[in-house]
């Protein structure tokens, strides 16, 4: 075996110390050159494409659904809206019935008015007639009893009743005895009834004339 030189074996370690020191350097890239990409490439057309909008989440969205929020607010509006409907409705019957109630009052006091104007007629024929009876019983009175009996007798029972009964007893007596017994029998049977109540008053059979 021969003996190697000592410049070669210098030489020799620095060629091999050479190529480590590439081999360190270089692993590292090849690595990476040979590391497979899973990633697939971005087409150019989406690589120039703006981006997506993004949403707001105060707003509504694409699908028509509301935060809570503008639920609310259209709640509250709606409820405002059939309050002041409600509020109307009750100012609308309120007015009616203030109407209803002048026109009630407007009323009692034309039918209170009426009333007193009847009244005061009534009383006025009232008057009249007392003041009518009382002249016709002086005229019967000053008659003789057989003339004023023998008008009596013609005319109708009710005024003849009437005339009677306002006359003092002594002269409806003498006149009383002037009438037919017919005459004087109805006129003592309605004198007699009418001093009762109506409701216990029993005129049938009468003969009113």
């Amino acid at each position: 075996m021969s003996r190697i030189s000592l410049p070669k074996i210098a030489l020799f370690g620095l060629g091999v110390a050479g190529v480590l020191k590439l081999t360190v350097e270089f692993m590292p890239m090849m690595a990476i050159a040979e590391t497979p990409d899973d990633t697939p490439p971005v087409p150019v057309e989406l690589a120039a494409a703006p981006a997506p909008p993004s949403y707001d989440a105060s707003g509504p969205g694409e699908s028509g659904m509301c935060e809570p929020s503008h639920l609310i607010a259209e709640a509250i509006a709606e409820e405002r809206a059939l309050l002041k409907e409600q509020r109307d409705t009750i100012a609308d019957r309120e007015a009616k019935l203030a109407l209803a109630e002048q026109s009630l009052k407007a009323e009692q006091t034309r039918l209170a008015s009426l009333r007193d104007e009847i009244g005061a007629q009534l009383k006025v024929i009232e008057e009249a007639n007392n003041q009518d009876m009382t002249k016709l019983v002086e005229l019967y009175r000053n008659m003789k009893p057989q003339v004023a009996a023998g008008i009596m007798d013609e005319i109708d029972v009710e005024t003849a009743v009437q005339v009677i009964g306002a006359m003092p007893e002594r002269d409806a007596a003498q006149i009383m005895g002037s009438f037919s017994l017919v005459r004087a029998r109805l006129i003592t049977k309605i004198l007699l009834e009418r001093s009762k109540l109506p409701a216990d008053r029993n005129l049938e059979g009468l003969r009113l004339r």
